[in-house]
């Protein structure tokens, strides 16, 4: 959808470190997992990822750092642009601290964020592999329900998607209906 800018004309309102409406993960995927956690990287998301990096000048990365959602109910994926604002978003949390005790805060918060998740590479075709202990951690099983969440991209199990978002909720729907393309009742 275009936003009219202040002169009239068409245009996408700019959100966040410079990145317009058109930089943000939005929807969705479900793929299959095999069993050594085998998965692909939506093809739309993969081309996002590329053009964020274009938009803040970093090279091409295939590799998303992945760990445990704040919430706990799914896995959250941050790709090379987002894992920056996040740090940023971090920095900008302590900056009213002292001083002297901003640098130990500022780095029990990075430890908290980045310390628990992995670095995953993708191949050009998309291909990558959940480890055993992002599995377990997000519940993942022979499926993987892939959700733009802006900045970030989450990874559900798709059953726990389904018990998470509330009835009637574009989301549900939309997973219900992939479900039901694969013969699986929600």
């Amino acid at each position: 959808m275009a936003l009219r800018n202040g002169d009239g004309g068409k245009t996408r309102r700019c959100v966040g470190q410079g990145l317009n409406i058109g930089h943000l993960f939005q929807g969705h995927a479900l793929n299959a997992v095999d069993a050594k956690g085998r998965v692909s990287v939506p093809a739309s998301f993969r081309a996002l990822i590329d053009k964020r990096a274009d938009a803040h000048g970093l090279g091409k990365d295939n590799t998303l750092m992945i760990g445990e959602h704040a919430g706990g109910a799914c896995l959250t994926a941050l790709d090379a642009v987002a894992s920056d604002e996040y740090d940023q978003q971090l920095r900008e949390g302590v900056a009213e601290i002292a001083a002297a005790d901003r640098l130990s805060a500022l780095e029990a918060l990075r430890a908290d964020a980045f310390g628990s998740v992995e670095a995953v590479k993708f191949d050009s075709a998309g291909r990558m592999v959940l480890s055993p202990m992002l599995r377990a951690v997000g519940e993942i099983e022979d499926l993987a329900f892939f959700l733009g969440a802006g900045s970030t991209i989450q990874i559900w199990n798709p059953v726990k998607a389904l018990a998470a978002f509330p009835e009637g909720s574009r989301n549900r729907k939309v997973l219900a209906f992939l479900l039901a393309e694969r013969g699986i009742a929600a």
